[in-house]
């Protein structure tokens, strides 16, 4: 007795059936929270895929890719925007957000960092800060000012020398405490004091040299 075994050929397991994306565009007619709504004959809803960095608006014409079987429809990119349209958003990953229009360019995040390697340059004919507290550490500093004007409530400053040159100081002051540990010496062509009310000078020891004519005026001179 004999037998013959015939091998018999393996069928492949069915595949999964795949929809089928097609393209086609539309133009946004609204917005609903997440969701755009456009004209497009067969899809009213879509929403904007993570590749579309351009915000979507009503008027714009949009390329759309959309599936069978009820898949969720989504916005490529926008291909045109109306004429009298001058503005643009971004969207970035975390919420950030870049706009632009013929203001300017803005930036919104919730933290911004700026890494130069060698020099960072700030040019503008007008700049200003807003903020609630700010730090600054620089190793060197030098500025160059036409014209510096500030106002504070209460400013404290240390250093450990200080050197100005100043052409003409004037200083208008409600009252001044200044306190000495050293060495107090100024060097002047004239010193003029002028006290409306008393004038009182304490030392431990007090000399007063004077290489010509010395005047004392009053309506009552005390010595000793």
């Amino acid at each position: 007795m004999s037998a013959t075994l015939h091998t018999l050929p393996l069928k492949p397991a069915p595949t999964p059936a795949c929809a089928t994306h097609s393209l086609s565009t539309a133009t946004i007619t609204g917005v609903a929270g997440e969701q755009f709504l456009m004209d497009h004959p067969d899809f009213h809803q879509t929403q904007v895929a993570a590749s579309c960095l351009l915000q979507p608006a009503p008027g714009d014409t949009v390329l759309i890719t959309h599936a069978e079987h009820g898949a969720p429809c989504y916005i490529l990119a926008v291909l045109q925007r109306p004429q009298q349209a001058d503005s643009g958003r971004l969207r970035l990953p975390g919420g950030n957000q870049l706009a632009s229009d013929s203001q300017g360019v803005r930036l919104q995040a919730g933290s911004i960092t700026l890494n130069a390697a060698e020099r960072l340059n700030l040019n503008s004919a007008e700049h200003n800060v807003n903020a609630v507290s700010s730090e600054m550490n620089v190793k060197h500093w030098q500025g160059r000012f036409d014209t510096i004007e500030s106002h504070a409530i209460n400013v404290q400053f240390t250093a450990k020398t200080l050197s100005t040159q100043v052409g003409r100081l004037i200083q208008r002051l409600l009252e001044s405490f200044r306190k000495v540990k050293g060495v107090d010496e100024t060097r002047a062509g004239r010193i003029r004091v002028h006290a409306e009310d008393h004038h009182h000078i304490q030392a431990g020891h007090l000399t007063h040299n004077a290489k010509g004519f010395v005047k004392i005026d009053g309506q009552k001179i005390d010595l000793g």
